[in-house]
């Protein structure tokens, strides 16, 4: 896979990557049957084909990565921000005493 494709794949949301995984492992299924019937002259192909799937599922899992943590870094801003507003009710009222 070329750099401009895998640029091009980085820019892919989770579910067109799966249709692209899908499509990748069945032209491998479809490359190894055709080794085995001998019709592959070159069979360096199915090598490059695995190479390209790795990368694919590579992408896909810091995606799922990237999403989970921004997912925890708002949940933890919006907790101090709980927090703080708690402290300034504490200080405010020891002030008045």
């Amino acid at each position: 896979m070329k750099t401009s494709e895998l640029t091009q794949i980085k820019g892919l949301t989770l579910k067109e990557l799966k249709i692209k995984l899908k499509s990748i492992t069945g032209e491998i299924a479809n490359l190894v049957l055709d080794k085995n019937r001998n019709k592959i002259k070159d069979v360096k192909i199915i090598s490059k084909k695995r190479k390209d799937l790795a990368q694919i599922l590579t992408i896909m899992r810091q995606k799922q990565l990237l999403i989970e943590l921004e997912s925890r870094v708002e949940s933890q801003e919006f907790s101090k921000v709980k927090t703080t507003s708690k402290n300034s009710k504490v200080k405010i009222e020891k002030e008045k005493k």
